[in-house]
């Protein structure tokens, strides 16, 4: 009988060890659920004392929320800052999709928050003045490079304290959704915004060719989409109020049925402005590419850049000019808006 007891107790002493390694290796569900890594590199923000105050304090909110969520880990300051110089960052809000994965690399991130915030006296009319405060929330995918939410949130009052306090009110009772949907996008598998399923499934199946350099070989026997008009994209009221200068780029396909197909934000602005040049892309009207007399779908980057002007050369509904009478290789040009460069 004693050999059988030794067993037993060699079988107790064995299960003993695989549920306590079992309970080691296996994470808990608050591991589990802190293992998205964000990083706040901060606001842009003119360096009057009001503005550093009300970048501040949205700061400070988003810190105590995104401290506070278990779902959460918060990259430590001092990372974000070493990192940041490392790299070279010059505090641009406009990235394209490769700075933001470098940015989001350098740091070791998931998901970072940046944006602008700024707060202003205005004056609407003779004789009445009031303080204006904004802030302009941008959370990047860094696995992705894409701006995957935006938020604008203003307020106007008759006192600066007012309005910053207002500001810091909506942003501290919006985080917990900000949170909520950065943990959507990571659930969805980090598809980018601009990138639909029927859009993505089209794409895989017809054969799209990029707009070929202009001394290829394989410029011969291609002809560029001719463009029969010209859109100019809308510049928002969100821009506007922020004085936002900014270049949006997009990766068009142009189908050989003279349909716009897939539209891809490679570098974004936020504000607006990324489906501002979405929306005019969508109404450009055109003849197909062809290769050896053939319609073709071709792949081209589009660029508009936006600033806010105060043109009086150029009064509000102005006629855009003309498309040029020969098609032009590089399709930039083509939609080069009316506001002057950045």
């Amino acid at each position: 009988m004693e050999p059988r007891r030794s067993a037993l107790r060699c079988c107790v002493v064995v299960s003993s060890v695989v549920v306590w390694l079992a309970c080691a290796i296996a994470p808990t569900a608050g591991s589990q659920q802190a293992s998205l890594r964000v990083a706040l590199i901060g606001f842009v923000h003119a360096q009057s004392r009001d503005s550093v105050a009300l970048s501040n304090k949205l700061e400070g909110r988003l810190k105590d929320s995104l401290g506070s969520d278990p779902r959460v880990l918060l990259v430590d300051d001092s990372i974000v800052r070493s990192a940041l110089r490392g790299l070279g960052y010059d505090g641009s809000i406009n990235m394209n999709r490769d700075e933001a994965r470098r940015v989001g690399s350098a740091i070791g991130c998931d998901f970072f928050i940046t944006g602008k915030v700024e707060i202003l006296t205005r004056s609407e009319r003779k004789g009445e003045s009031h303080e204006e405060a904004f802030g302009g929330v941008m959370i990047v995918n860094a696995r992705t490079g894409d701006l995957t939410v935006f938020d604008f949130i203003s307020s106007k009052a008759n006192a600066k304290e007012a309005a910053i306090n207002a500001i810091e009110k909506a942003v501290s009772d919006r985080a917990r959704g900000y949170i909520d949907q950065i943990v959507q996008i990571r659930a969805t598998g980090n598809i980018p915004a601009s990138a639909s399923a029927p859009n993505a499934t089209r794409a895989a199946v017809d054969f799209i060719e990029d707009l070929p350099d202009e001394d290829s070989p394989r410029a011969a026997g291609f002809k560029p989409p001719e463009f029969l008009t010209r859109v100019k994209p809308s510049y928002t009221p969100e821009a506007e109020q922020a004085d936002i200068t900014a270049t949006v780029e997009a990766m068009v396909v142009f189908r050989s049925n003279g349909q716009t197909g897939p539209i891809e934000i490679t570098r974004w602005a936020g504000f607006g402005l990324d489906q501002s040049a979405a929306a005019t892309i969508r109404q450009l009207k055109f003849s197909p590419a062809l290769r050896d007399g053939n319609p073709i779908n071709v792949r081209a980057l589009i660029r508009y850049n936006f600033r806010r002007l105060n043109d009086v050369s150029q009064p509000p509904g102005a006629p855009v000019p003309e498309p040029p009478a020969k098609p032009e290789r590089d399709l930039r040009p083509i939609f080069k808006p009316t506001y002057r460069r950045p």
